[in-house]
């Protein structure tokens, strides 16, 4: 009886004190506290053995070992959420797009690359003549490489008196043939026709441009025809194609603007990080002729320097061709090279 009555008072201590309201059905489901985990190290350590388990040993041997090693402190509130180790650890995701490209010290050149760019010493600043040399000696791709000009110019687009966009007119040509489209309309039509357009329309070209016609390097319009074009804008200038008065491409002569491409003017624009780039021909071109155009996109980008362009102008100068290394350039040579009047 005495054991009996121990155990009942050690049981009304344990339990909660009796409600003379019945008990709802919701709070049996639902209690209104719940204790916290935290409380319970050792319930915890129940809930993380078999992940830990299966990733340590897949027989179960070495748990006992970890846990008397001391791996599972009681004290320990990171085991669930990434403190713990690899077996809480989720998957990285893959990487893609750009972020999946090998670092740039990681990347290899190919044979050919490697073997061409022992022709210069990498910090050599060249002048214009032996740089041209040199170019035409590296261009060892299997296709008619261009013949590039890239300059950096000490100058921030994001200022509208610090933006360069000009033409130039290589005097040797641009080594291939440019097929020119005209927007214009009454007897123009025939004008350009005759200048050698390629192709020549008014507003059934605009809706032939509308539904993805782009069969045209060159799109030259007539003053009159700009506000039809201006529909165009999102379609052509994200191709380079849209017309502007800077680039040449709108102008009330059609017949000279026709003749003037054909010939071999190349628009150029500095682009967001001040760099310019201009092809001014083929690799394949007598080195005289490379000089030339050369020379004639120099006075050109010198020319056209914007109002808002502050202390040094010309910051660094390369030479390459489409596949080859670069070739550095003295920029006081090669200004001093555009203003002899022997050359």
């Amino acid at each position: 009886m005495a054991t009996a009555a121990a155990a009942s008072a050690s049981s009304s201590l344990l339990a909660p004190a009796a409600s003379t309201a019945p008990a709802a059905p919701n709070a049996l489901l639902f209690p209104s506290s719940v204790p916290s985990l935290r409380a319970y190290p050792r319930l915890l350590l129940a809930f993380r053995r078999p992940a830990a388990a299966a990733v340590a040993d897949p027989q179960g041997a070495v748990l006992e070992e970890e846990v008397e090693a001391g791996q599972y402190e009681d004290d320990d509130d990171g085991g669930y959420e990434g403190g713990r180790g690899s077996a809480f650890t989720p998957p990285s995701r893959p990487r893609t797009g750009k972020a999946a490209l090998p670092l740039k010290r990681d990347r290899t050149r190919s044979k050919r690359f490697l073997e061409i760019q022992k022709l210069r010493e990498s910090k050599k600043e060249y002048d214009v003549p032996t740089a041209i040399s040199l170019m035409k000696q590296m261009a060892s791709a299997k296709f008619k490489e261009s013949a590039e000009a890239h300059f950096r110019m000490n100058l921030d687009p994001k200022y509208n008196d610090q933006q360069l966009r000009a033409t130039v007119n290589l005097p040797k040509g641009t080594g291939q043939t440019v097929k020119i489209a005209v927007l214009t309309q009454g007897e123009k039509i025939d004008e350009a026709r005759a200048a050698g357009a390629d192709i020549v329309g008014g507003d059934e070209l605009i809706e032939q441009i509308k539904g993805g016609f782009m069969e045209f390097d060159k799109l030259i319009a007539s003053p009159d025809m700009m506000p039809k074009v201006a529909g165009l804008g999102k379609i052509l200038g994200p191709r380079g194609l849209m017309p502007n008065p800077k680039a040449g491409t709108v102008s009330p002569n059609i017949t000279q603007a026709i003749e003037e491409f054909k010939k071999g003017k190349v628009e150029f624009r500095v682009d967001k990080t001040g760099i310019v780039h201009i092809p001014f021909g083929k690799v394949d071109f007598p080195e005289e002729d490379l000089i030339t155009n050369f020379m004639a996109v120099v006075r050109s980008v010198e020319r056209n320097k914007p109002s808002g362009a502050k202390g040094i102008y010309w910051k660094t100068a390369y030479l390459c061709s489409s596949m080859g290394p670069s070739i550095k350039l003295n920029i006081k040579e090669m200004l001093d090279y555009g203003t002899d009047s022997s050359n």
